[in-house]
């Protein structure tokens, strides 16, 4: 996947987030650290920060790792 932006992510993973809360989705508990962890750290990133999902990780502008998804 291309590169999109810190606004792109946040928003897909706050809706996941808020899903979580209300019980529409119940992933296991890992999953919901997980969910959290992105949220709160792409909270503290400018908003049109370019990010990259790339394999199984979700890394910043400079290349720093943001999270790394759990492989099954």
């Amino acid at each position: 996947m291309g590169n999109l932006d810190v606004k792109h992510y946040l928003g897909i993973y706050k809706i996941r987030m808020q899903m979580q809360d209300e019980g529409i989705t119940n992933p296991s508990d890992e999953i919901k650290l997980l969910t959290k962890t992105i949220v709160e750290k792409l909270s503290k990133l400018p908003l049109t920060e370019k990010i990259e999902l790339e394999n199984g990780k979700i890394t910043d502008s400079k290349g720093k790792v943001i999270v790394v998804f759990p492989r099954n």
